[in-house]
């Protein structure tokens, strides 16, 4: 699943912006402040979904900050295989409303897992911003025999904070 297109409205300084996606790559640039984080944040926020319907993952929603004003905050998003949703926020106060599409889509692959037929794709989904920090691993040697270091994780743990 790659995306197509974004819409957002009322996020952030971002009043309405509709942004077509090409299928190999999108290059966002710009000065600071010129809001390229902004729309990177908005499509984390409407993918936050995708973690939240699956079994012991969370996923992210939209924060107050990210409110322009008291109007409605909306994100979009069109996928190359047709999948469409948006979650929208309506205010400081409310909560958010995610659309039924994605959410098919993510329960199909679940119970296909459930039922032990053959695995269906997940989408990956990754976001590193800005606020984000590095640390450095330990260097001592096999540090992960002596630290309790997991080597194995269930189907659904590479997503869990993936958009946090």
């Amino acid at each position: 699943m790659k995306l197509e297109r974004v819409e957002i409205e009322n996020y952030r300084a971002i009043e309405k912006l509709k942004l077509r996606l090409d299928p190999s790559l999108t290059v966002l640039h710009g000065a600071n402040g010129d809001g390229k984080t902004s729309v990177l944040r908005a499509i984390a926020a409407g993918l936050g979904d995708i973690a939240r319907w699956l079994p012991g993952v969370s996923g992210i929603s939209f924060r107050n900050a990210d409110l322009r004003g008291s109007q409605p905050l909306r994100v979009a998003l069109k996928a190359t295989d047709g999948t469409e949703w948006e979650r929208r926020r309506l205010g400081p106060s409310r909560r958010t409303i995610a659309g039924r599409s994605l959410k098919d889509a993510i329960e199909a692959i679940v119970a296909a897992d459930r039922e032990g037929e053959r695995p269906r794709a997940l989408p990956i989904v990754a976001f590193y911003d800005t606020d984000r920090a590095v640390i450095d691993p330990p260097r001592r040697r096999h540090w992960h025999r002596h630290r309790g270091f997991k080597t194995s994780f269930p189907r659904y743990a590479a997503l869990q904070d993936a958009l946090s």
